[in-house]
Parts: C-alpha cells; sequence; structure tokens
C-alpha cells in the first residue's frame, strides 16, 4: 500500500515540477522583443533609424555574422556590451534571460538560412 502512494504522489509532483520549471524558463523571442527589437529589429534586421543612429550596428538575422559566434559569446556580448554604442545588459537581465535572447538569436539567424 505504501508503494502506491509513493507512486501516486510522484505521478502528481512530477508534472508540477516540469510546469514550475518551465515557468522559470524565460522566453528568448519575449524578452528579445522587450529590450533588442528596437535597435536590432523584430527580425534581427535593424530598422533604417538604428542604421543611421549606430554606424556599426549588427543584423542578428544574418547568418553570417551569428554563424561565428556561439551562444556564449552572445551572452558575454550581452553583459558587457559591445563598443560603445551597445549597453551592457548585465544589470537588467538575468543569466537565464541572457541565455534564452542568445538562443533566439541564434534562431533567427538560422530561420534567416533556412528562408523563413
Amino acid at each position: 500500500m505504501r508503494g502506491l502512494q509513493v507512486a501516486l504522489g510522484l505521478s502528481l509532483a512530477v508534472p508540477m515540477l516540469v510546469h514550475r520549471l518551465a515557468a522559470q524558463t524565460p522566453d528568448g523571442q519575449a524578452v528579445y522583443k522587450e529590450e533588442c527589437k528596437s535597435c536590432h529589429g523584430i527580425n534581427g534586421v535593424p530598422p533604417q533609424r538604428a542604421k543611421e543612429k549606430y554606424k556599426k550596428i549588427k543584423a542578428l538575422g544574418e547568418e553570417k555574422f551569428v554563424s561565428g559566434l556561439t551562444q556564449d559569446s552572445i551572452v558575454i556580448i550581452l553583459a558587457k556590451g559591445l563598443d560603445k554604442d551597445m549597453k551592457s545588459f548585465k544589470d537588467k537581465l538575468s543569466d537565464p534571460e541572457m541565455q534564452a535572447v542568445a538562443a533566439y538569436i541564434k534562431e533567427l539567424a538560422e530561420k534567416k538560412k533556412a528562408g523563413t
């Protein structure tokens, strides 16, 4: 009987834990839209006004640029900033948020490469 109670308890606890962990995982696309879209564009292509303001701005939807970066190197750029134009996000985004944004940036470049 005790084994059945344990099994029943686990069958209820595991889905709740999985749901809780999933809820704690940041949505890279949502964070990107909130923090990066205004400069780098919705699909990783900077709008004209951003290109005019920041002469060295990178198109994150370009596979050529992003393919040379690892997810970890993108996180480092987010944490430290880049040149004088891109500020650091270390005080604004958590490490899991930066990881999620980096994964989303890699995804943007892959979609562009695939033509979607």
